[in-house]
Order: C-alpha cells, then structure tokens, then sequence
C-alpha cells in the first residue's frame, strides 16, 4: 500500500524493565548498583525544560534515499511523569498530546521522559539478559539486552487509524564507573499486521548536565524510526538543548520572575475590536536553510491603529508570531509551504491578543500571494531553497478568536 505520511506517528510511554540479577556475580552486583542510582537520580531530578529540534525525513520506498520534510522546535517538560509541550516563546505550556502542535508527518512523543521514569528500571516488568562490556563511541559501557511482553509493555504506537500497545525489545547500555544511563534503544516486537510496519526503532542517548541546582541526567540525542512493509518510512532525529530549571505549582510560565526589591509595572490586558484593521512589518528573516515549524516571529505596527478617533494600537507596536506550517516537496517542481501565525501585539505596559485574517500582503520573487486562513497566512515559495527578508508588509483585520474546544 503507498504510504501516507499525514496520519503517521509514534506515541512511546515509558517502557518497564524487570531485573532479574541473583548472587554476587560482578555483572549482578554492577546492575544492582546502577538501579539504585537511577532510583537516586528520579529522586533528584529537578522540574526542567528543554528545547526539542526535531529534523524529520522520508523516503518512499526501500530504494530510495531518506529526504528532508521539515525541522520542529517545540519547548517541552514534564510534570508527574508525563510530557507538556510549548511552542518557543509561549507563555506557558499546554497540556495536549504532540500532535496537536504536529499535527502532519510522523513524530515522537515520550522521549523526553522515557530515559529515567520509575517504571523503567525500578517496576521491574520483563525480563534481561547480560551481554557484557563493550567500546560505545569510544567509551566502555557495560550492555544489557531486555524484552517485555505486550501485556506488561508501555510501547503505544499509532500509524493512521490503527493503534496498539505491542511487546518491545532492546538494549540498554550504562557507565560501569559512574553508573549512569548512557543510551537506550527500543524496538517494537510482534506487532500486529493491522500497523502494516515492517520496524519501529527508537534510540535516546543521555548525558549528565547542570539544572538549576542540581545535576540531571537528561536527554541529549533521539533518533524514531518507522518503516513500513512497502519500505516506505519516516525517520526523526531529534536534539534537546538550552535545558532549564523552573518553579511551578498548578502552571509552568516563561515569565521573568521580578527582580527583588523592585517595583513591576502591572500589564494592561486589552482586548482588540473586531474589524481593526492593523498594518505589520516582518522584522524576521525567514531563511530556507535554518527556519523550522515553532519558530518564533517579530513584526512591527507600521502605523497608528486608530478606533473612534483614538488610537488603538501606537505605532512601533511589537507583534509577536511564529511558523504555524512549513512543508516540503522535492518531487516535480520543488518547493516550500510556509505558514505564518501572529498571536499577540505589546506596548509600553499593554499586551493584547491578537487573532486576525490577511487582507493583502507584500509578494516578494518566486512567492505566491499569501492565501489567508482565519488566524495565520500561507505562502508557495518555489525552489529548492528560500529567503524572506525583514521588511514583507502585512494588513491584517482583527476577529474574534473562536473558542477551544477542549
């Protein structure tokens, strides 16, 4: 059957290892003596934050060579065990599933949580085999191989209208010395017909890093894999970088907290009329070669927004956005789907959100005129690469932003 990369993805919960070491034997004593600290290390873990680049690829057959899709950054963390996502910039994270921020193309949620949650190595569900010390990357590492029945496994995976929970199998690899998790690979085993995937393979490699306070041993590198029997497959590689502690009680905010002993000048929330019409200036470049789905915009009112013969909006007023879309098609005439989403307008001590349609818009070479969709803007760039400089003129009109369903 051809493959059909929009209804694509892999949902990994943490999958459970039960260690099955008895007597004094050295490789025993080694695992016992890694478990407790991965015991110490979910102890320690402080609230944290990272940044999620997500590069994704496909190919359309097994003859075929893996070709570039897109590239995501989404904020991510976790609270109680379970992944919470942003985009960049956001003000405070969503508790949705991934693919309400990814809604196209394969991705893979749980990576950020699978490398040390409790029922990974503390549980003890299934079973493990010794397989000794070996040179990873230059590195020794003691291996441990490990498989877990369906009825025990963790491992969701979700390709188009099929979902199962399947048996998984893998290895695991950790510091002899330190006895720190260096990589874990999981691979789904007997997975039903109904799937139609030949592999699901994910690998996440970790690494200690300073949090706040503390040290964590954190994700570092992932890489997801879905081959289908065709020999069609997605493939994810996914880095996290620019990690951060946070404080939180019922919400996780980006906001600066206050300096001491400092007097903060309240925000003025406003609401924009509907009908307002408002002049923007991109002020950020949009290159081919480094833009990516989530990434953050910075625009600027071109003029007075006047309501009533007062002025609704000042001039210099910033617009913040973000890449809502960005595709890419490499077969016939290349080229590139971007979509541009503005969300919130501040001035002085006053922010407003910002919710709108394009009237017209700037159309630079090789770009389409934007088509407007309520709440963002869509170009064809043709080519095999792009560039945007700051300066592109939008006229947006306000409306009133429908309310979310969840």
């Amino acid at each position: 059957m051809p493959f059909d990369r929009s209804g694509a993805w892999l949902l990994l919960f943490s999958a459970a290892l039960a260690v099955c070491a008895a007597g004094d034997r050295p490789e025993a004593v080694q695992l016992t003596r890694f478990q407790e600290k991965v015991r110490q290390d979910l102890a320690q873990v402080p609230s944290y934050t990272c940044l999620e680049t997500i590069k994704r690829e496909d190919r359309r057959s097994a003859s075929h060579t893996f070709a570039p899709v897109d590239t995501v950054r989404i904020e991510v963390s976790s609270v109680g065990g379970k992944e919470i996502y942003a985009w960049p910039g956001a003000r405070q994270f969503e508790d949705k599933d991934l693919t309400a921020f990814i809604a196209r193309g394969a991705s893979a949620a749980g990576l950020f949580v699978s490398v040390m949650p409790n029922d990974l190595f503390v549980d003890r569900k299934g079973s493990l085999e010794y397989r000794g010390d070996e040179d990873l990357d230059g590195r020794r590492a003691v291996r441990y191989d490990y498989r877990i029945p369906q009825f025990s496994s963790g491992l969701k995976l979700h390709i188009g209208d099929v979902l199962a929970v399947v048996a998984s199998k893998g290895s695991f690899w950790f510091d002899p010395t330190s006895a720190d998790l260096i990589r874990l690979d999981t691979y789904g085993d007997d997975m039903p017909p109904t799937l139609d995937l030949r592999e699901a393979m994910l690998s996440v490699r970790s690494a200690r890093a300073r949090i706040g306070n503390a040290d964590a041993l954190l994700p570092q590198q992932g890489e997801m894999t879905l081959t289908h029997f065709s020999g069609a497959a997605s493939r994810n590689t996914i880095e996290f970088a620019q990690c951060r502690a946070y404080q939180t009680e019922s919400n996780i905010s980006f906001e600066e907290p206050p300096a001491p002993g400092l007097p903060q000048p309240g925000v003025h929330e406003v609401r924009l009329p509907a009908g307002l019409l408002v002049p923007v200036i991109l002020e950020t470049a949009i290159d081919s070669a480094t833009v990516a789905l989530g990434d953050p915009l910075r625009a600027r009112v071109r003029q007075d927004v006047r309501r009533d013969g007062k002025v609704a909006i000042p001039a210099g007023a910033v617009v913040s956005g973000r890449i809502r879309r960005l595709e890419r098609s490499t077969a016939g005439i290349p080229y590139f789907v971007v979509g541009v989403e503005l969300f919130e307008v501040t001035w002085e001590n006053t922010r407003a959100d910002f919710y709108g349609e394009l009237v017209e818009g700037d159309v630079k070479k090789g770009m389409t005129a934007g088509f407007g969709t309520r709440g963002s803007v869509t170009y064809i760039l043709q080519g095999k690469g792009f560039h945007i400089a700051p300066g592109l003129g939008l006229l947006w009109r306000v409306l009133d932003r429908p309310r979310d369903p969840g």
